[in-house]
Protein backbone atom coordinates (compact mmCIF):
# COMPACT_ATOMS: atom_id res chain seq x y z
CA UNK A 1 0.00 0.00 0.00
CA UNK A 2 1.33 3.61 -0.80
CA UNK A 3 1.33 6.72 1.52
CA UNK A 4 -1.37 7.92 -0.51
CA UNK A 5 -3.75 4.95 0.16
CA UNK A 6 -2.37 4.62 3.66
CA UNK A 7 -3.31 8.10 5.03
CA UNK A 8 -6.39 8.41 2.34
CA UNK A 9 -7.50 5.28 4.52
CA UNK A 10 -6.69 6.39 8.02
CA UNK A 11 -8.37 9.95 7.06
CA UNK A 12 -11.37 8.32 5.87
CA UNK A 13 -12.06 5.95 9.01
CA UNK A 14 -11.31 8.50 11.31
CA UNK A 15 -14.20 10.71 9.24
CA UNK A 16 -16.45 7.68 9.83
CA UNK A 17 -15.95 7.11 13.29
CA UNK A 18 -16.01 10.79 14.18
CA UNK A 19 -19.58 10.84 11.95
CA UNK A 20 -20.81 8.03 13.77
CA UNK A 21 -20.03 9.17 16.96
CA UNK A 22 -22.02 12.55 16.25
CA UNK A 23 -24.58 10.99 15.63
CA UNK A 24 -24.95 8.79 18.40
CA UNK A 25 -23.94 12.25 20.46
CA UNK A 26 -27.24 13.64 18.76
CA UNK A 27 -29.65 10.30 19.61
CA UNK A 28 -28.13 10.41 23.47
CA UNK A 29 -28.44 14.12 23.89
CA UNK A 30 -31.88 14.41 22.50
CA UNK A 31 -33.41 12.09 25.54
CA UNK A 32 -32.02 14.72 27.99
CA UNK A 33 -34.72 16.67 27.42
CA UNK A 34 -37.46 13.87 28.48
CA UNK A 35 -38.78 15.32 31.91
CA UNK A 36 -40.25 11.38 32.42
CA UNK A 37 -37.51 9.61 33.51
CA UNK A 38 -35.73 9.93 37.08
CA UNK A 39 -32.84 12.45 37.14
CA UNK A 40 -30.29 9.33 37.40
CA UNK A 41 -31.65 8.29 33.93
CA UNK A 42 -30.71 11.84 32.42
CA UNK A 43 -27.48 11.88 34.66
CA UNK A 44 -26.86 8.83 33.31
CA UNK A 45 -27.54 10.31 29.81
CA UNK A 46 -25.16 13.13 30.31
CA UNK A 47 -22.41 11.04 31.17
CA UNK A 48 -22.65 9.44 28.02
CA UNK A 49 -22.87 12.64 25.66
CA UNK A 50 -19.80 13.51 27.35
CA UNK A 51 -17.59 10.21 27.25
CA UNK A 52 -19.01 10.14 23.41
CA UNK A 53 -18.00 13.83 23.05
CA UNK A 54 -14.56 12.92 24.43
CA UNK A 55 -13.86 10.39 21.92
CA UNK A 56 -15.07 12.55 18.85
CA UNK A 57 -12.75 15.35 20.45
CA UNK A 58 -9.85 12.94 19.96
CA UNK A 59 -10.96 11.94 16.25
CA UNK A 60 -10.76 15.85 15.62
CA UNK A 61 -6.87 16.33 17.15
CA UNK A 62 -5.85 13.48 15.04
CA UNK A 63 -7.61 14.09 11.65
CA UNK A 64 -4.91 17.20 11.93
CA UNK A 65 -1.63 15.46 11.18
CA UNK A 66 -3.41 12.79 9.10
CA UNK A 67 -4.64 15.50 6.72
CA UNK A 68 -1.20 16.85 6.54
CA UNK A 69 0.17 13.37 5.68
CA UNK A 70 -2.70 13.18 3.10
CA UNK A 71 -2.34 16.40 1.89
CA UNK A 72 1.73 15.52 0.78
CA UNK A 73 1.57 12.20 -0.43
CA UNK A 74 -1.50 13.24 -3.00
CA UNK A 75 0.83 16.50 -3.66
CA UNK A 76 -2.17 18.52 -3.58
CA UNK A 77 0.02 21.80 -2.23
CA UNK A 78 3.77 21.58 -1.33
CA UNK A 79 4.56 20.52 2.28
CA UNK A 80 8.14 21.33 4.15
CA UNK A 81 9.30 18.30 6.73
CA UNK A 82 8.94 20.40 9.38
CA UNK A 83 5.29 21.48 8.51
CA UNK A 84 4.48 17.91 8.64
CA UNK A 85 6.36 17.06 12.08
CA UNK A 86 4.41 20.24 13.35
CA UNK A 87 1.47 19.18 12.57
CA UNK A 88 1.81 15.56 14.73
CA UNK A 89 3.53 17.89 17.61
CA UNK A 90 0.11 19.85 17.59
CA UNK A 91 -2.07 16.85 16.77
CA UNK A 92 -0.30 15.00 19.93
CA UNK A 93 -0.18 17.88 22.39
CA UNK A 94 -4.10 18.22 21.66
CA UNK A 95 -4.68 14.43 22.46
CA UNK A 96 -2.65 14.92 25.71
CA UNK A 97 -4.70 17.92 26.84
CA UNK A 98 -7.75 16.03 25.92
CA UNK A 99 -6.81 13.08 27.83
CA UNK A 100 -5.21 14.98 31.30
CA UNK A 101 -8.59 17.16 30.96
CA UNK A 102 -10.88 14.28 30.68
CA UNK A 103 -8.74 12.50 33.85
CA UNK A 104 -9.24 15.22 36.11
CA UNK A 105 -12.83 15.69 34.94
CA UNK A 106 -14.60 18.46 37.08
CA UNK A 107 -11.41 20.12 39.05
CA UNK A 108 -9.95 23.57 38.00
CA UNK A 109 -7.23 21.60 35.87
CA UNK A 110 -9.53 20.19 33.67
CA UNK A 111 -11.38 23.84 33.15
CA UNK A 112 -8.36 25.75 32.43
CA UNK A 113 -7.51 23.16 29.67
CA UNK A 114 -10.58 23.05 27.76
CA UNK A 115 -10.39 26.87 28.08
CA UNK A 116 -6.72 25.98 26.62
CA UNK A 117 -8.22 23.74 23.40
CA UNK A 118 -11.38 26.10 22.56
CA UNK A 119 -9.18 29.40 22.16
CA UNK A 120 -6.35 26.59 20.07
CA UNK A 121 -9.60 25.81 17.90
CA UNK A 122 -11.24 29.28 17.70
CA UNK A 123 -7.63 30.66 15.93
CA UNK A 124 -7.14 27.49 14.12
CA UNK A 125 -10.41 27.50 12.77
CA UNK A 126 -10.29 31.50 11.84
CA UNK A 127 -7.16 30.82 10.14
CA UNK A 128 -8.58 27.76 7.99
CA UNK A 129 -11.60 30.22 7.02
CA UNK A 130 -9.43 32.45 6.01
CA UNK A 131 -7.02 30.28 4.47
CA UNK A 132 -9.70 29.06 2.19
CA UNK A 133 -11.87 31.69 1.54
CA UNK A 134 -8.88 33.77 0.22
CA UNK A 135 -7.81 30.67 -2.32
CA UNK A 136 -11.36 30.23 -3.26
CA UNK A 137 -11.54 34.33 -3.92
CA UNK A 138 -8.17 34.34 -6.04
CA UNK A 139 -6.50 30.54 -6.65
CA UNK A 140 -3.95 31.26 -4.29
CA UNK A 141 -2.10 30.04 -2.63
CA UNK A 142 -4.29 26.70 -2.86
CA UNK A 143 -5.42 26.47 -6.88
CA UNK A 144 -7.68 23.56 -6.42
CA UNK A 145 -11.30 24.75 -5.99
CA UNK A 146 -12.45 21.50 -3.95
CA UNK A 147 -9.42 21.42 -1.56
CA UNK A 148 -9.88 25.02 -0.76
CA UNK A 149 -13.51 24.70 0.07
CA UNK A 150 -12.54 21.64 2.22
CA UNK A 151 -10.02 23.79 3.51
CA UNK A 152 -12.92 26.30 4.70
CA UNK A 153 -15.64 24.07 5.68
CA UNK A 154 -13.11 22.11 7.85
CA UNK A 155 -12.25 25.36 9.45
CA UNK A 156 -16.33 26.07 10.34
CA UNK A 157 -16.41 22.64 11.57
CA UNK A 158 -13.83 24.20 14.67
CA UNK A 159 -16.29 26.32 14.98
CA UNK A 160 -19.35 24.48 15.22
CA UNK A 161 -17.89 22.42 17.81
CA UNK A 162 -17.22 25.19 19.85
CA UNK A 163 -20.60 25.96 19.57
CA UNK A 164 -21.76 22.85 20.36
CA UNK A 165 -19.55 23.51 23.88
CA UNK A 166 -20.65 26.75 24.75
CA UNK A 167 -24.19 26.10 23.65
CA UNK A 168 -24.51 22.72 26.49
CA UNK A 169 -22.94 24.75 29.13
CA UNK A 170 -25.87 26.69 30.31
CA UNK A 171 -27.17 22.81 31.16
CA UNK A 172 -25.75 21.99 33.89
CA UNK A 173 -26.94 24.85 36.26
CA UNK A 174 -30.35 24.14 35.86
CA UNK A 175 -30.12 20.57 35.78
CA UNK A 176 -28.36 20.40 39.25
CA UNK A 177 -31.05 22.52 40.58
CA UNK A 178 -33.96 20.15 39.78
CA UNK A 179 -31.72 16.99 41.61
CA UNK A 180 -31.35 19.63 44.74
CA UNK A 181 -34.63 21.22 44.57
CA UNK A 182 -37.26 19.88 42.24
CA UNK A 183 -38.11 20.23 38.53
CA UNK A 184 -39.91 23.51 37.67
CA UNK A 185 -41.08 24.44 34.21
CA UNK A 186 -37.99 27.65 34.00
CA UNK A 187 -35.72 24.75 35.03
CA UNK A 188 -37.09 22.43 32.34
CA UNK A 189 -37.14 25.16 29.63
CA UNK A 190 -33.52 26.38 30.59
CA UNK A 191 -32.52 22.69 30.06
CA UNK A 192 -34.67 22.45 26.77
CA UNK A 193 -33.12 25.18 25.62
CA UNK A 194 -29.26 24.49 26.44
CA UNK A 195 -30.09 21.21 24.84
CA UNK A 196 -31.08 22.46 21.47
CA UNK A 197 -28.46 24.92 20.94
CA UNK A 198 -26.34 21.31 21.53
CA UNK A 199 -28.09 19.69 18.94
CA UNK A 200 -27.81 22.41 16.54
CA UNK A 201 -23.99 22.78 16.76
CA UNK A 202 -23.65 18.76 16.45
CA UNK A 203 -26.29 18.59 13.89
CA UNK A 204 -24.10 21.56 11.77
CA UNK A 205 -20.77 19.58 12.83
CA UNK A 206 -21.82 16.25 11.35
CA UNK A 207 -23.34 17.90 8.03
CA UNK A 208 -19.86 19.65 7.83
CA UNK A 209 -18.10 16.12 8.40
CA UNK A 210 -20.55 14.63 5.44
CA UNK A 211 -19.61 17.79 3.56
CA UNK A 212 -15.62 17.84 3.33
CA UNK A 213 -15.45 13.71 3.12
CA UNK A 214 -17.76 14.19 -0.07
CA UNK A 215 -15.22 17.43 -1.23
CA UNK A 216 -11.93 14.82 -0.20
CA UNK A 217 -13.36 11.58 -1.82
CA UNK A 218 -15.12 13.03 -5.13
CA UNK A 219 -13.05 16.24 -5.56
CA UNK A 220 -16.32 17.89 -7.79
CA UNK A 221 -14.44 21.20 -8.74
Amino acid sequence: MDSASLWGSAHILLFAVWLAIELAILAVTARIKDTGQTFDARAARVARANALHVVARLCFALILPTGVELTAAINVYPLTPGLRTASWIIGGVWLVIILIGTSWRGGPLSANLRIVELVFQAFLGLSLVAYGLNSLATGAPIDDPWFAAKLFLFGVLFWSSIAADVGFRPFYAPFLETAQEGATPEREEAIAAAVNHALAATTASAVLIVTIAFFGYFKPF
